[in-house]
Parts: structure tokens; sequence; C-alpha cells
């Protein structure tokens, strides 16, 4: 004769439940987080840009201000998201 044997219910979610499940959901927020910081970035130089031209403040020479912003931003974006793949495939 075999006995079965009853695990209460709470033990029997945890046994089945992905123990990095609130590793992943936080490293998700943190890219979203990411995204739209880059994304208000983006808008504010938009908006800096925009108050620039209207009020004929334009340099004779433009640099390569923005594009050195949206790289410095664009760093975390990816190195949040290679993280997010590394966790998600763990």
């Amino acid at each position: 004769m075999s006995r079965a044997v009853h695990f209460p219910m709470s033990e029997r979610l945890l046994a089945f439940s992905d123990p990095l499940i609130f590793i992943r959901i936080l490293a998700g927020l943190a890219l979203l987080a990411v995204i739209f910081a880059f994304v208000y970035v983006l808008r504010h130089l938009r908006r800096i840009e925009k108050t620039i031209a209207e009020d004929n403040l334009i340099p004779t020479q433009r640099g390569s201000r923005n594009n050195l912003v949206l790289m410095i931003c664009a760093i975390p974006i990816i190195v949040t998201a290679l993280l997010l793949f590394l966790i998600v495939k763990a």
C-alpha cells in the first residue's frame, strides 16, 4: 500500500513558483524607469533647443552636446537591458 503525502497549499505553490520572479520583476521595472528617464531627457533637450532657437541664441559653431548627452543616457538603458536579459535567462 502506498501512502499519499499531502502538503499544504502554500508549500505546493512555493515548490512550483520561480525563485527569481521578484528579481525579474524588479529588473523589468528598472528597465522601464531608465527608458522613461531617457525620454524625459530627450524631451528636455528638445525644449532647450526650441528656446534657443526662439531667442536667437544659436552659436555660430554647434557642438555635439546633444549626441553626447543622448549617448550617456543610452548607456544605462543598454546595461539594464543586458542585465534583464541575463536575469531572464537564469
